[in-house]
C-alpha cells in the first residue's frame, strides 16, 4: 500500500498542487530557506525541551519520546512526529515550527495526521496536539475533532489519487501563497 507521509497532509491544505508535484514529479521542487532554517531550529528546541516542564501542556507526568517513526497501512499514512507525550490513557504530539503566525488549517491537518498515528501507535487516546511556535516559545492547543479526522482520511484518498491517475489539483485560492513556493515555475496557469 502507498503509504501517505503526513508532512504531505499540511501541504494539501496548504495548496494540493505541491503534493502533486512531489508525488507526480519528485525532485524538480528546492527545498525553501525556511525549511532548512526549522530542522536547525528543531534541534536546539529538542535539547531545551527535555530541561522544561511538562506543566504547559498539561501533562505534567508524561513520558516524552523524541523523532518517533510510525506508519500504519490502514490509515495509509507514515510519519515522524518531533515528539510524543504519554500520559495514561492519552496520548499527544507536539510539532515544532519556525513560523510567526497562527496556527492554519495546514498545520491543524498535519497534526491531525501524527494524532492518528500516535493513538494506533500507542493504543492511547488523541484528543489534542500541540503546535509549538519556535521564534517565541508559544504553545498552540490544538483539538482533534470527529471533523479534523474525517478530513484527514479524506485527503489521504484525494493524494492517492494524485499518485494513480497524475491528477493535477486546482491551485491554492491564497495566491500570496504563490510567491515563494518552491514550484512557482511549474504553475503556468497561476502566473
Amino acid at each position: 500500500m502507498d503509504l501517505i507521509p503526513v508532512t504531505e497532509l499540511k501541504q494539501w491544505a496548504y495548496c494540493p498542487r505541491i503534493v502533486y508535484y512531489h508525488r507526480v514529479m519528485p525532485g524538480v521542487g528546492r527545498t525553501p530557506y525556511k525549511m532548512r532554517e526549522a530542522v536547525s531550529a528543531q534541534d536546539l528546541i529538542e535539547s531545551l525541551e527535555m530541561r522544561r516542564s511538562l506543566v504547559k501542556y498539561e501533562m505534567g507526568d508524561a513520558r516524552r519520546r523524541f523523532n518517533v517513526w510510525m506508519t500504519d497501512g490502514e490509515l495509509g499514512l507514515s510519519g515522524k512526529v518531533d515528539l510524543i507525550l504519554e500520559s495514561g490513557h492519552e496520548v499527544a504530539v507536539v510539532d515544532f515550527k519556525l513560523t510567526s503566525g497562527l496556527p492554519g488549517e495546514n498545520h491543524r491537518m498535519q497534526l491531525a495526521g501524527y494524532s492518528l498515528l500516535a493513538e494506533r501507535t500507542t493504543g492511547r487516546q488523541a484528543r489534542r496536539a500541540f503546535l509549538y511556535r519556535i521564534p517565541d516559545s508559544q504553545i498552540f492547543d490544538v483539538e482533534i475533532t470527529p471533523e479534523l479526522r474525517a478530513a484527514v482520511a479524506g485527503a489521504v484518498v484525494e493524494m492517492r489519487r494524485v499518485g494513480l491517475e497524475q491528477w493535477c489539483p486546482p491551485p491554492t485560492e491564497v495566491r500570496r501563497r504563490c510567491e515563494e513556493c518552491e514550484y512557482a515555475n511549474y504553475c503556468g496557469d497561476v502566473w
